[in-house]
This record gives C-alpha cells, sequence and structure tokens, in this order.
C-alpha cells in the first residue's frame, strides 16, 4: 500500500481489538517445514541451532486488519508474541531456502496452506517500522543505515537495512505498558535509543516504564517533533516477499542541530550489527548513493522500497536540493 504523497506518521490510525485467532493451526502444519524431529518451532532452532541466544518471546502488536481510510492507513492489532510471529511467519524464509537448495524441492506446503499473504488471521503477523533517519543541514542531508549481523537479528540478516528499525511492540510486560505504548511513534523513539544510543532493548520484555516526557532522548525527540525540527513521514506499507511480513517505510528528517544534541554520542556497533556512518554524519542523500544502495543485492528489499520513494519524494520531504524536475532514479 503506498501513498500519493508521503503523509505524517501521526495520521496512522491504530486500533485495539480482542484476542485474535488462535495460531496453533498454523503452528503445527509450520513444524513439518523443519528439518529435524528436535524441534518442534522455528523459534528453538534459532536459539538453538541457529546459536541466537539473544531471541526472547517478547510481546508484540499482532496486527490483524490493516486498511486504507481516505487515503491513511488503520491498522487493528492485539496482543501477541513475537516467538508465536516467528514460528508462523517467518518460518516461511526457512522453507523458501530449503526448497531453492534442493533440502525440499518444489512445493512450500506451509506457505500454500496459508495461500493469502494479506490474510493476517490465519497466522501471526508483527508489523515492522523501519526509518530512513535523514540529518537535514539545509540543502546537505545524510543518511544513515545499518549492517544487521546474523548471529543477533532474524529479519533482514546479513543485509543493509534502514536505521532505526524494530517490532511494533510496548516497551515492558505490564498491561499498562500495553494500553499506554500502543503509538507508533513511542516505538521508533525507544529503537532510536537503542540502535543509535545503544540503551538497552526494552521491547516487550522489561518491567521499567518509560518517562517519554521527561527522559532523554524521548523528550527531545518528543520537542522536536512538536517544532518542526523532527518530521516523520509514511511513505507507504511493504510486505516482504519471503516471510510475508508487514514493514512500514517511513522517512524521518531531522535537523542538524537537534540530531547534533541528540545523537552526539551515537554509537558505530550496536547488538544487531554495525551503523554506516560515512564520514561520521551519515552517508551523503545523492543520487550516486542512493543508487548504490537500491541497486545492490547486499539491501533488504523493503530499504530499497524506501529509498527509492524517499528520493522520488525528496523535495515533499524536504530532504533534497530543490529542483523543477523530480526525476526517478535510474534503476530498475
Amino acid at each position: 500500500m503506498g501513498s500519493a504523497q508521503p503523509y505524517p506518521l501521526a495520521e496512522i490510525t491504530v486500533r485495539a481489538a480482542g484476542p485474535g485467532p488462535d495460531p496453533e493451526a498454523g503452528r503445527r502444519r509450520a513444524a513439518a517445514v523443519l528439518a529435524g524431529p528436535r524441534h518442534a518451532r522455528y523459534s528453538a532452532v534459532l536459539r538453538t541451532a541457529g546459536g541466537m541466544t539473544s531471541l526472547f518471546d517478547g510481546r508484540i502488536y499482532r496486527p490483524l486488519r490493516i486498511e486504507t481510510v481516505a487515503g491513511r492507513l488503520a491498522i487493528t492489532v492485539t496482543d501477541g508474541s513475537y516467538f508465536d510471529f516467528l514460528d508462523t511467519s517467518d518460518v516461511l524464509g526457512l522453507e523458501t531456502e530449503l526448497g531453492r537448495r534442493g533440502d525440499r524441492p518444489g512445493r512450500e506446503p506451509y506457505r500454500r496452506f496459508l495461500r493469502d499473504p494479506f490474510d493476517l488471521a490465519n497466522r501471526v503477523a508483527s508489523l515492522g517500522i523501519g526509518v530512513l533517519t535523514v540529518r537535514a543541514a539545509g540543502e546537505r542531508c545524510t543518511f544513515f543505515l545499518h549492517h544487521r549481523d546474523p548471529r543477533h537479528v532474524a529479519g533482514s540478516a546479513d543485509l543493509v537495512a534502514v536505521v532505526p528499525a524494530g517490532e511494533f511492540a510496548p516497551s515492558d510486560i505490564s498491561a499498562e505498558a500495553v494500553d499506554n505504548d500502543r503509538d507508533l511513534w513511542r516505538t521508533v523513539m525507544r529503537e532510536y535509543a537503542e540502535e543509535f544510543l545503544g540503551a538497552e532493548d526494552a521491547q516487550g520484555r522489561g518491567a521499567r516504564w518509560i518517562d517519554y516526557d521527561g527522559e532523554p532522548p524521548y523528550r527531545d525527540l518528543q520537542d522536536g517533533l512538536a517544532t518542526g525540527a523532527v518530521r516523520v513521514s509514511v511513505l507507504g506499507l511493504g510486505l516482504e516477499p519471503l516471510t510475508w511480513k508487514p514493514q512500514l517505510l517511513t522517512v524521518c528528517r531531522i535537523e542538524a542541530p537537534l540530531f547534533d544534541a541528540v545523537f552526539g554520542a551515537m554509537v558505530r556497533r550496536n547488538e544487531e550489527g554495525t551503523l554506516l556512518v560515512g564520514r561520521g554524519r551519515g552517508l551523503p542523500f545523492d543520487e550516486r548513493t542512493v543508487t548504490r544502495y537500491v541497486s545492490s543485492p547486499a539491501t533488504a528489499p523493503s530499504t530499497r522500497d524506501t529509498l527509492r520513494l524517499a528520493w522520488r519524494h525528496r523535495h515533499h520531504l524536504g530532504i533534497g536540493p530543490p529542483r523543477a524536475d523530480p526525476e526517478p532514479l535510474n534503476v530498475a
């Protein structure tokens, strides 16, 4: 789902629903994808055979319906489990890989069982939020990317992706956080704290409430949003081709003085990989650099789409030098 023009993240409607359909039938079908009898769930395979011991079963906002209402997204969510997402959705990528290698050629029975990638009721999906971060210094804009370490991440592993990126989830396990954090911007702010500043991952398992209005960097980002120094825009919604994961494509434009004040101590590595920061303040947002990453097979599909759309709408977003002819990238 795309939009004719980007629009503010705050214009997306998020609605809460009661409990969603039980994923047990899909989980049983998905278990047949796994190669060995010792593991009944893909999440267990990742943690044991895959060595990804840092994975945890955090709470997520499970999307049940994603619609377009008056040109804006409306997302209905319920309480969900990250491991249920791995076991019933992310496992689709493994099934395809096994078929490609010839281990399970041909049929992809679990994908055929699910049938419709847009039916979010017969599996547990997780809404990813990918943010192209742009540091705006007049007409000179830069952006940041992230090489995702396959030892520590399940999604877009060993690929270059926008940063920050994460799952739409509450900050801790309390019922109060589940109610209060059902807000896309709050997820984005927590991802900034974790991936740019190295803060501990709060996603869905901690028990400490976050003071978004009084605690840095949340307070500073909130103030920037109110004054216009921070602008978060929605480009559209994508669906990852292998895992059928819905991915919200966004751009966050931050004025250079605020960016430097908030992220002056930006890390170069975090728990999920290595940041690509150019000479320290980002990669140049120009046609040559954007084209290089859009055309690279090492770039995650959703990131290629985000870069392509951001370049197309750069003047509307205020992240490029003014021109009369907003030409598309010379990339198929």
